[in-house]
Parts: structure tokens; C-alpha cells; sequence
């Protein structure tokens, strides 16, 4: 009678726990074509990497990536049979770093880029992977640095970049990434500095430096990028007499904006 008591104890031991066992909870399971289907948790040697669900191959809802310490990368939402995918992506200290819309694995619409501590540092608009629209960077203070436009990558239209008091600091016009038309740049006090036109990137014609005050400094005529003939105003402040080198360098080097949007990607590799 013992014997019998302890066999049917477990007996219905084991009948329960398998009962309990739900087969779609089940691991970095394979469906019949070998795809991947339900939980996964995908590993680099003992660290791991994601986890998240599949139908069948395809990555349905809420998918966490993870740092070689453990701390949360990115955290992804799927939908539309995987197409979409809204990331938000952060620094291993948690704090957030970049947010927006992957549609086919690339970019799309507005992403955001923080500074660490939820300030927002930059917004980019961005189609086909690619940034296309309004472009935006921030000061510390939450001040515009910068305001551009791209299409398909490349710099073309109105470009604004101001000084920490929101200041305009330079104005111009981009075309296929050259600077083009009429350029102004600006003293710290809003009064105009150096005022002239590119073609494609290259000076051309007049081109007048100012003095804080708004009084002329030199006037230079320009063909080709080449210095033909120059007008001195103000000797004492000309800037080729103060600093020959440096000076050209700090009008040419104005406004040069940054192609890194310092947003990253997520990781893929799951397919």
C-alpha cells in the first residue's frame, strides 16, 4: 500500500508541473519552418544581449537590449509585422540618450537626441534613413544653436546658428551642402561682422567687414576665392594686419555644423 501511495504521489507530481508548463513561454523556441516563435533571450557568452517575442519570426512588441554590464541600451516596441519599431535608447547610466522611429531598420520622422540629465540637445527630422527636413541643436540652457534643413543627407536651405543668448551668430543658404547666395556673420552684439556671397562654397565678389559699431572696416573684392583688391578702412582693426592666418580660418570655420547626430543604432542582429 505504501509503495502504491508513493508512485501515485508522483506520478501526479510530475502530471502537474507539466500541466502548469506553458508551451508558448518556452525559450528561444523554432516553429516548423525554423523561425523564431515566442520568448527569446539571446546571449554573447554568458551576458545577455536582448530578449523580447516573436510570431514567427517576426519581433512583436517590446524588445530590451542590454549592455555588456547589464544596464538597459535601448528599449524597442515592434508593430506592423515588425516594420515599425519606436526605440528609446540610453546612457549605461540609465539617463536617456535618443528617441524616435525606425521604419525598415532606418530612420524616420523626428528623432531626439538628451545630454544626460533630459535636457534635449538635438532634434532631427529624418526619411529613409536619411536626415531630410527641419534639423535643430540646443545650448545647455535650452537656447537654439542651430537651425537647419536637409534633404536626403545633405544641407540645403536656410541655416541659422546663434550665440548662447539667441544672438544670431550667422545666417546663410545651403545648396547640395555648399554655401550659397548671401552669408552674414555676426558680432556678439547682433551688429554685422562679415557680410558677402558664395557660389557654390567658394567667395565671390564684394565682401565687407564691419566693426561692432556697424562702421567698414576693409571691403574686399573676391573672384574665384581670390583676394583681387582690398579697401582699408580702419587699418588698426583690419583683420589680415591683426591676424593674417587666423582670421580667414575664423569666417570659413563659422558655422560648420556637425554630421554626427550622436543618436546610434539599435541592434538588429536578431534575424
Amino acid at each position: 500500500m505504501r509503495k502504491f501511495f508513493v508512485l501515485f504521489l508522483f506520478i501526479a507530481t510530475v502530471s502537474c508541473c507539466v500541466s502548469a508548463q506553458n508551451p508558448a513561454d518556452t525559450l528561444n523556441k523554432l516553429d516548423q519552418k525554423g523561425q523564431k516563435q515566442g520568448y527569446w533571450k539571446k546571449y554573447n557568452g554568458d551576458t545577455l544581449k536582448y530578449e523580447g517575442r516573436f510570431e514567427h519570426g517576426v519581433p512583436v512588441g517590446k524588445f530590451i537590449y542590454y549592455y555588456v554590464d547589464g544596464s538597459v541600451k535601448s528599449e524597442t516596441t515592434y508593430s506592423d509585422l515588425g516594420k515599425t519599431a519606436y526605440t528609446v535608447m540610453y546612457f549605461p547610466n540609465g539617463e536617456k540618450l535618443s528617441e524616435g522611429k525606425f521604419i525598415n531598420q532606418q530612420r524616420d520622422g523626428l528623432w531626439k537626441t538628451y545630454d544626460g540629465y533630459d535636457n534635449v540637445v538635438a532634434e532631427v527630422e529624418f526619411k529613409n534613413g536619411q536626415k531630410w527636413g527641419l534639423s535643430k541643436r540646443y545650448y545647455d540652457n535650452g537656447q537654439v544653436l542651430e537651425v537647419a534643413h536637409y534633404i536626403n543627407g545633405w544641407l540645403d536651405g536656410q541655416f541659422v546658428q546663434y550665440f548662447p543668448d539667441s544672438i544670431p551668430k550667422m545666417k546663410g543658404t545651403y545648396a547640395n551642402t555648399k554655401r550659397n547666395g548671401v552669408w552674414a556673420f555676426y558680432h556678439g552684439n547682433g551688429m554685422v561682422y562679415v557680410t558677402g556671397k558664395y557660389v557654390d562654397g567658394i567667395r565671390e565678389g564684394d565682401w565687407v567687414t564691419y566693426d561692432d559699431a556697424g562702421k567698414i572696416i576693409v571691403r574686399e573684392k573676391i573672384v574665384h576665392g581670390e583676394v583681387v583688391s582690398r579697401e582699408v578702412f580702419q587699418k588698426d582693426k583690419d583683420p589680415v594686419e591683426l591676424n593674417k592666418k587666423d582670421s580667414q580660418l575664423d569666417i570659413e570655420n563659422r558655422g560648420k555644423t556637425s554630421t554626427d547626430n550622436g543618436i546610434g543604432d539599435p541592434n538588429y542582429d536578431m534575424y
